[in-house]
């Protein structure tokens, strides 16, 4: 009576995880449950097939293998190649520049920011010196102007010709000479570059008649100027001789964060020759401040002066360095004014007082911009050090609109007015020829605004003028027309079929239409062994065996307390303790298992496909489903209690009996009654099912012959041995389902 409950159990559990053929036998019903996970994959797929054909057939076979994390990383893999190709331009250093950060307008036209921001802040300006490269420092060969300084070092081209002629390639000395044919060396340092030729000439002509000549400056001096102070870089920098103090701070890395922008100085024999304000250049591009070095001199960067931070609602918001600047209305001019977009209401200004507090100050916002900011009395209000000035931006959502949306050509925000209709708005937005005119909706906002209420259209209606469903619009209605178009219903074929790929189905078609469309199966397809997988049918399988492990796990835990109870020896206690820790082990690999659950669908077919078409073999086809063919495989698998477990070469004929004495028979551990076999269309044979022994029936390439393990028993467990019978049955069932059907 136990061993036929026990089988019943095994058999029930078997048929669960197989999946009857019985289920095709009508058409399935439709689930109303959307299959997010089905639809991420066809939209992935088509989305791959359309530019890259080769990734979509990997993402694919990846996907009917079951190798969830492999078909992620080809679609991650694909969208990385597609957005480098869509936002990076190589730079000339073949580097790929970070994607540009979103700009405080560009946030604030989008509506991605209604609020104002102070973690976005930055000190104004300091980013001018975040370049590899410097735009001011010139190159060591470059047009000099007539008062350019001849100076050590410099480089010049003579050309003679004439009464005499030659090119003359002359260097400046240390001692500031050069060298002269025939008329020696000539004191040069000191003299302007358009007074060089002049005196050239002059000394040339005591040796020379009627000589002509010209002078080209060649490669420039080098130089050594010090940068010092609050500066990225600081210390003596070798620059051409003419370099500005611009190119100097370039070369330095520009001022550190800590130093200033606005008083910058130029040092020249222990003195300061000029003080250099960089918001001149920065906000009206003013370089006149800018001045060539001479070498020795040293630009100094002091210590940062007062900051004011300015957030919000402004052209330019940012921590700006206070110079001549003392106001509110100062500060809000040299951020670039405030925006249109800017609340009318108040400027919030917050201040460090006295190293004690933080004190708020509120300052309404006038109708000026510009110089007339500095005439408000209300802008008047002097900064501080450490001051942040924000100016809120205006409420963005619209309250006066009505939105359509779904199957229409312009759907979107439209204005609303009190006369305006349902009618009106959908004359607006245009139905398409996939409108469905039979229902559509319009979703308002309940009297105390925490629900939405439905108030049904009939469109249809409406369109031949029932002013009976021409309803009244509130703003804030939403307006929604619904489609006839289904979403397109994908089927995956792979394997031995003539076309493999993705297919769109239509309503009731089967396997059989499918794979006419296909091509058929090729010469090498073994249809035997194809696998049918249902994503409904691995939902089921997942939560049936879910809820078996569940059922063994309280059937468990109550037979330990019973034998805990009636153990009357330390012999017993210990077989009790040794079966507990087999049966959890047991439990935790089919919790593993669970996921290998794939929904696979056992049929029964032949390479012709009209002796099957439109029977019970013939599935009716849903979105989602997948049907893989292998090329005719050579061999039989042996799992379990054999003594030399695998596969064996396949031999027309042989038996199961065969096949076990192939790999040396029985070990003295195996269940000779519970013998069974997986077929490779994913049919399950055992004693108990099949009409003789097991033993007897014959093969074909692709099945496998399971042997189960014998448990031993013992008086005082027999309950235990039942349970782990049953645990180990069910995890050799699933093990061997996940490697030989996956």
């Amino acid at each position: 009576m136990k061993k036929n409950l026990l089988l019943y159990l095994f058999v029930v559990l078997a048929i669960t995880l197989l999946s009857p053929r019985a289920t095709f036998s009508q058409q399935a019903p439709q689930s109303n449950k959307p299959q997010s996970m089905q639809d991420m994959i066809s939209s992935a797929y088509q989305d791959m097939q359309k530019s890259d054909p080769q990734s979509a057939q990997a993402f694919m076979n990846a996907v009917q293998k079951g190798d969830v994390s492999g078909a992620k990383k080809i679609y991650k893999d694909f969208q990385d190649k597609q957005a480098s190709q869509l936002t990076t331009v190589p730079t000339a250093t073949g580097q790929q520049p970070a994607p540009p950060q979103a700009s405080s307008l560009e946030e604030l036209l989008s509506g991605k920011s209604t609020e104002v921001q102070t973690e976005k802040l930055v000190q104004f300006g300091y980013d001018l010196f975040n370049k590899p490269t410097s735009p001011f420092t010139p190159p060591a060969t470059i047009p000099v102007g007539p008062d350019y300084m001849i100076g050590p070092g410099d480089q010049f081209t003579l050309t003679l010709w004439g009464t005499t002629e030659g090119i003359f390639t002359l260097q400046v000395t240390n001692e500031g000479n050069i060298t002269l044919p025939k008329v020696g060396v000539v004191a040069v340092a000191g003299l302007r570059f358009g007074q060089l030729e002049k005196t050239l000439r002059r000394h040339l002509a005591a040796y020379y008649r009627d000589v002509n000549l010209s002078v080209a400056m060649g490669n420039l001096r080098t130089m050594t100027v010090y940068v010092v102070g609050q500066v990225q870089n600081p210390g003596s920098y070798p620059v051409p001789s003419l370099t500005t103090v611009y190119g100097a701070l370039f070369a330095a890395g520009g001022p550190a964060k800590t130093g200033t922008m606005r008083n910058i100085q130029v040092l020249r024999n222990g003195k300061v020759i000029r003080t250099i304000d960089l918001y001149d250049f920065l906000m009206r591009g003013d370089r006149s401040q800018d001045m060539k070095l001479q070498s020795e001199d040293t630009v100094f960067v002091p210590l940062i002066g007062p900051v004011v931070g300015v957030a919000g609602a402004v052209s330019r918001p940012a921590i700006y360095e206070v110079k001549g600047e003392k106001t509110v209305a100062d500060l809000l001019q040299i951020a670039g004014n405030i925006l249109p977009t800017a609340f009318s209401g108040r400027i919030k200004l917050d201040r460090f007082e006295d190293h004690e507090q933080q004190v708020l100050f509120d300052i309404k916002i006038p109708a000026f911009s510009g110089e007339a900011l500095k005439q408000v009395p209300e802008l008047r209000e002097k900064v501080s050090n450490m001051d942040v000035i924000k100016v809120f931006t205006m409420y963005s959502d619209v309250w006066e609109t009505v939105n359509l949306g779904g199957a229409v050509k312009y759907p979107g925000e439209y204005q609303w007015h009190p006369d305006i209709r349902v009618k009106d708005v959908i004359q607006l937005g245009q139905l398409l020829p996939t409108s469905d005119l039979r229902a559509g909706e319009v979703l308002r906002m309940s009297e105390d605004f925490r629900s939405r209420v439905v108030l049904p259209v009939d469109i249809e209606a409406l369109m031949k003028g029932d002013e009976s469903q021409n309803i009244k619009l509130q703003p804030k209605d939403l307006v929604r027309v619904y489609t006839k178009l289904r979403k397109p219903e994908l089927v995956a074929l792979s394997g031995e079929v003539m076309r493999p790929g993705m297919f769109e189905i239509t309503q009731g078609e089967r396997l059989s239409d499918l794979l006419r469309r296909a091509g058929g199966f090729t010469p090498n397809a073994y249809p035997y062994g194809a696998v049918f997988k249902r994503p409904e049918i691995k939902t089921f399988q997942a939560n049936q065996l879910n809820a078996f492990v569940v059922s063994m796990q309280t059937r468990l835990l109550q037979q330990t307390a019973e034998e805990q109870a009636a153990a009357i020896s330390t012999e017993e206690a210990g077989l009790q303790k040794a079966n507990m820790m087999v049966s959890q082990q047991l439990l935790a690999n089919l919790k593993a298992q669970q996921e290998l659950a794939q929904g696979r669908v056992a049929l029964n077919i032949t390479q012709n496909i009209d002796s099957w078409a439109g029977t019970k073999e013939d599935p009716i086809l849903q979105d989602g489903d997948s049907f893989s063919v292998p090329k005719a495989p050579q061999e039989v698998s042996v799992i379990g209690e054999v003594y030399n477990p695998g596969a064996v070469t396949y031999m027309d004929g042989m038996s199961v009996k065969d096949y076990i004495a192939l790999t040396g028979g029985f070990t003295k551990y195996s269940n000779k009654d519970d013998i069974f076999v997986l077929q490779a269309n994913g049919f399950a044979v055992s004693n108990e099912s099949s009409h003789g022994s097991v033993e007897n029936i014959k093969l074909k390439p692709g099945d496998a012959i399971m042997v189960p393990q014998e448990v031993e028993r013992h008086a005082v467990m027999r309950n235990f041995k039942d349970i782990i019978d049953i645990l180990f049955k069910t995890a050799v069932i699933v093990a061997t389902l996940a490697v030989l059907h996956l």
